[in-house]
């Protein structure tokens, strides 16, 4: 009865282990695919001459997008729940992100050079968020309306 029991007990750990390597194995079966997609990403933009670099921040965006859904695919297809949830989690604060940045560029005369002055200080809280996009957007134009001057005095 006792050997049963120890049997039973030396089984269970083995399977618990054997269930713990296999779960390594897969882990850094995607590790070593995450490494390799990520090269063949390199050399693909590395070979695109961007004309406008708004273009490429949105690639850019895109990708890691693309990126985090393969990776939650991955994560759903092997059981990782809780990975996965953070990387939904990741791809939505991104997006709201995103999003927010492009409402900012649509709605201030300044666009996207608001948009860049206003993620260049990150000292301002959500608060304040308001106050520190007009600020932005205000210096924006101010410089825009003085390039002018200068190019119409000359």
């Amino acid at each position: 009865m006792a050997d049963e029991n120890s049997n039973d007990d030396i089984h269970a750990k083995l399977n618990s282990l054997f269930s713990e390597f296999k779960n390594m194995k897969e882990d850094i079966r995607w590790s070593a695919f995450s490494v390799q997609e990520e090269g063949k990403r390199f050399k693909k933009e590395k070979d695109v001459t961007w004309r406008f670099k708004g273009n490429r921040v949105q690639f850019e965006f895109n990708e890691d997008i693309a990126d985090n859904l393969k990776k939650i695919d991955w994560s759903t297809e092997h059981g990782k729940t809780g990975y996965c949830r953070e990387l939904i989690a990741e791809t939505l604060t991104n997006i709201k992100k995103r999003n927010k940045l492009i409402r900012i560029a649509d709605t201030s005369e300044g666009g996207w050079d608001t948009v860049k002055l206003y993620e260049s200080n990150p000292v301002a809280s959500d608060s304040d968020d308001e106050a520190k996009i007009n600020r932005a957007d205000n210096k924006v134009v101010k410089k825009k309306k003085n390039a002018t001057k200068d190019k119409s005095s000359q």
